[in-house]
């Protein structure tokens, strides 16, 4: 029979082994040698992985610092005054040749004396020597509208710069108003508003020394921020001036389309609505800046009891007319020697800017700024009164 067999499979034998030590193979093995292109572009991806990594590690570091609740023992970030006068004019849109400002500091300021007479001996003028007392490390300034305010708060801020103290404030601006818009004062300070600053882990735990921007006052909740041991002071001004200032510096004109003096007797002579420029500027600022609603703020009771309270919350209210022995009192009331006392004049306008008012005028914003007058009236009483209590109780029993 005829037999058919398939034709034989090939099979494919295995690699043979590479043996470099065995030459009788007679195999010649090669080795390829990398171009100088290949390896400069072999390290060009190797140092950009080291950066890569590099940078990548940078930001977990910086990750888990921020996310850390610990309070930093020497804070990178600490509240710094900003230069509050030229913030405030360029929101109220003041050209700066309508500002005046000595640069030159002032001799130290006359001190207080019994009655109209002065002294330059402070023994003869009843200040304390602090010997027994320390300087008072928390201050709470309600600083008032157009009040020489300005000055006052140089003050505090100098001595808290040097003391390398915290500054209650946002993260930045000059004014101490809702965060969704720090300048419109129409609502009382709230101590929740600082609470998303940057430095507020470092304040939780160092404390705030000083509260000096403009505000809406809330005694508590401003309490609630510096903590126990503060002193508080705010200051006012003849409310004829305080409104004068105010007109004229916020440019009342292009609300009101007239000058004060036109002002007091087709407003305020005609009995037209007077709405509040930018929802909280004008009458009876003073009031207003020291937290009083619009509801009260003509309400003679009401205005009673604000008096009796403000005489309970602050330790002194100073006068801007008797600026001289309102800064002896304040150096006595912080326990702070009377050198630091010595002031910048700040935010004041020359004296051609003011406006002349005729006392037809003057009379009219007189009886229509009655509560600021009720104010003002009892706290430059309280001075007189400060003043003779000094000078009784430590001139003439020696004390000093």
């Amino acid at each position: 029979p005829l037999h058919l067999h398939p034709p034989p499979m090939t099979m494919y034998s295995p690699l043979p082994q590479e043996d470099s030590s065995s030459p009788s193979q007679g195999r010649t093995i090669l080795t390829r040698t990398p171009s100088p292109h290949v390896n400069r572009k072999l390290s060009t991806i190797r140092n950009w992985w080291l950066v890569l990594i590099i940078f990548v590690t940078s930001l977990l570091l910086m990750s888990l610092s921020l996310t850390s609740h610990q309070a930093p023992t020497h804070p990178a970030i600490k509240p710094i005054p900003e230069n509050h006068q030229l913030a405030d004019a360029i929101f109220h849109k003041v050209a700066p040749k309508n500002l005046e400002m000595d640069l030159h500091e002032e001799k130290t300021r006359k001190l207080l004396t019994e009655g109209d007479q002065h002294s330059d001996n402070p023994k003869q003028l009843g200040l304390r020597s602090c010997s027994d007392s320390e300087p008072v490390s928390k201050v709470g300034f309600m600083k008032t509208h157009k009040t020489a305010s300005s000055t006052v708060q140089n003050i505090l801020l100098r001595y808290g710069l040097n003391s390398d103290w915290n500054f209650v404030m946002l993260s930045s601006g000059s004014h101490l108003g809702p965060p969704s818009n720090q300048y419109s004062l129409t609502k009382p300070f709230s101590s929740a508003w600082i609470e998303t600053v940057p430095w507020h882990d470092m304040a939780q735990d160092q404390g705030y020394n000083i509260f000096a921007l403009h505000t809406k006052w809330d005694q508590g909740e401003v309490e609630r921020v510096l903590g126990s041991g503060a002193k508080y002071v705010t200051i006012l001004r003849d409310p004829v001036d305080e409104f004068e200032s105010l007109y004229n510096y916020v440019h009342f004109e292009e609300t009101f389309k007239m000058d004060l003096e036109q002002f007091s007797s087709a407003y305020i002579g005609g009995q037209r609505p007077i709405p509040r420029v930018r929802d909280y500027l004008g009458r009876n600022q003073q009031l207003w800046d020291l937290g009083m609603d619009k509801e009260d703020i003509n309400n003679h009771e009401a205005v009673e009891r604000k008096i009796k309270q403000m005489d309970e919350d602050f330790d002194l209210v100073m006068i801007a007319e008797d600026f001289d022995s309102s800064l002896a009192l304040l150096s006595d009331v912080l326990c702070w020697p009377l050198v630091n006392m010595t002031s910048l004049k700040l935010n004041a306008r020359k004296k051609s800017a003011i406006e002349k008012l005729s006392p037809k005028s003057r009379k009219i914003l007189k009886d229509w700024l009655w509560a600021d007058y009720m104010l003002y009236d009892y706290f430059k009483k309280e001075l007189e009164q400060k003043k003779k209590n000094v000078w009784v109780s430590k001139f003439r029993r020696g004390s000093c």
